[in-house]
């Protein structure tokens, strides 16, 4: 009989264990992040930014699926592939929650008290629900003003507010544009520590 598994911590283990044994994931320039700001909404458990953006959703067998819609909607918007590891009490209600292109592991536990992870389904490419100005606010006003200073396009722009910035972005880039120059600057980023007070700065 499998023994419960009742923390977040022991199926972060082994999302992290699988996505390093992936090579299709681990690009040189891959970076690896735990609890990534989502639009201030919510936060991808696990992020993976190389040449996609790739967000793993964790629900326990301790934890409920009460916020699993709002999570779902908001990394539908943002990440160009979605995946849910699930416990297995949880999977049937979350395949009823689940649009069709996120991806499924179960987790489970070993008579050795292991946890592995196995593949229900795998995750397609999202299509049709990535939105340029949810995905744009990945970027700090700093990092905005970045992009548009190397464009020539940032004159009049370092006194106003973040959304008025990264309005300016999605008016003169492509979505394609957006999705890579968000992924070139996670990479780049150094001061994650700062992170926090950029999510609750109107600035």
């Amino acid at each position: 009989m499998s023994q419960l598994i009742t923390h977040d911590s022991d199926i972060r283990r082994a999302t992290w264990k699988m996505i390093e044994n992936q090579s299709s994931l681990m690009t040189p320039d891959v970076k690896i992040l735990d609890e990534l700001d989502i639009c201030g909404e919510v936060r991808a458990d696990i992020a993976v930014i190389n040449g996609h953006l790739t967000g793993y959703e964790l629900k326990s067998e301790s934890d409920n699926l009460d916020r699993l819609p709002r999570q779902i909607e908001y990394y539908s918007k943002v990440m160009d592939y979605c995946n849910l590891v699930v416990a297995p009490n949880h999977l049937e209600q979350s395949l009823e929650m689940l649009p069709g292109f996120w991806g499924i592991y179960v987790a489970r536990t070993s008579q050795r008290g292991n946890v592995f992870l196995r593949k229900y389904r795998s995750a397609h490419t999202n299509k049709t629900r990535v939105d340029p100005y949810s995905v744009v606010q990945f970027l700090w006003k700093d990092e905005a003003l970045d992009v548009l200073r190397q464009y020539g396009l940032s004159k009049g722009l370092y006194n106003r507010q973040r959304s008025y910035i990264w309005e300016r972005i999605v008016q003169n880039f492509t979505l394609s544009q957006i999705r890579l120059i968000v992924r070139i600057k996670l990479k780049d980023r150094q001061n994650w520590h700062d992170e926090s007070n950029y999510c609750n700065s109107a600035n």
